[in-house]
């Protein structure tokens, strides 16, 4: 096999819906809209800053999100703020 019909036979593979796809889908819409659609967004001058990082993830994990088109790595850090924020506010309730 030829390191083209590899890749090619990846493609396909990673293009299929899986059953992660089909469960998440509403979900998806709200967390990979864009920020400029979504009330309450950050404006430029105020967004926090960021710090590089290495951070290990499941491959699985990875090749999904990498899946979804470019921004990636915005989309598991906007997904891990919302995470955040719901455990300020139950926190908070206690």
């Amino acid at each position: 096999m030829t390191a083209k019909s590899k890749k090619t036979k990846l493609k396909k593979k990673r293009a299929r819906p899986g059953k992660v796809d089909r469960i998440y889908a509403a979900i998806e819409d709200d967390l990979f809209a864009p920020e400029e659609k979504k009330a309450g967004g950050e404006a430029r001058w105020s967004r926090p800053r960021k710090k590089r990082i290495s951070l290990r993830v499941d491959m699985e994990i990875l090749d999904w999100f990498q899946s979804k088109g470019p921004g990636y790595q915005t989309r598991i850090n906007r997904i891990l703020r919302t995470v955040m924020a719901e455990g300020k506010k139950r926190e908070l309730r206690k």
